[in-house]
């Protein structure tokens, strides 16, 4: 399969996720802290190639991943690379590259996962928990009662399915950027760059 279709086939399962997402906010009022990028300054965060094909052939279109690459060959912070923190603080801060954010960044906090017994459990961060808690045991009720929640497993199985080794494999998210990266320069290296790609969308 060609980095082109891995690609769409990857933003085809963001675009179904989100819609899910979408319906989850919806119904439940479920939302992040406006400003809050608490969990990016997580510094363990695990990823796999497969989720930053995207970026990786954007910053090849826009001629960008020789240098975005160097930069993070030097880089030796173990918070991902994309994160754009509000000077000073240690819960304020955004995605640089929102639009081709990984699939794990788009599922936390939205997502279900299941315990050893099989059962649906919502997971959402503390700050989530704290302040609505009321919205989510509704959804916890919902998802008793049948209305699923985007469950992490699900998401993760088909991205698998579009290339098992750079999508099964987790590692240090800014590990993963760049070995997305390599696999898109080594794929063009001796072939002609893509034409008429449209961009991802947010």
């Amino acid at each position: 399969m060609s980095i082109v279709r891995k690609v769409k086939s990857v933003e085809k399962i963001f675009a179904a996720l989100d819609k899910e997402m979408n319906s989850l906010r919806d119904r439940s009022g479920l939302h992040c802290i406006s400003g809050c990028g608490k969990c990016c300054f997580k510094a363990d965060i695990e990823a796999t190639p497969l989720e930053f094909l995207p970026y990786a052939l954007h910053l090849f279109l826009t001629k960008r991943i020789d240098e975005v690459y160097q930069e993070l060959l030097v880089n030796q912070s173990t918070m991902c690379t994309l994160f754009n923190p509000v000077k000073d603080s240690l819960d304020k801060g955004g995605c640089s590259q929102y639009a081709y954010r990984g699939l794990i960044c788009r599922l936390f906090g939205y997502s279900a996962t299941r315990d050893k017994n099989g059962k649906a459990k919502f997971i959402t961060c503390k700050l989530m928990k704290a302040g609505q808690s009321d919205t989510i045991a509704k959804i916890e009720a919902d998802m008793e009662a049948g209305i699923p929640s985007p469950m992490m497993s699900d998401y993760y199985f088909r991205l698998r399915s579009i290339d098992t080794e750079l999508g099964t494999k987790m590692m240090p998210i800014n590990q993963a950027i760049r070995q997305a990266m390599e696999v898109v320069m080594s794929y063009y290296a001796y072939r002609k760059p893509p034409t008429g790609y449209g961009k991802l969308s947010a």
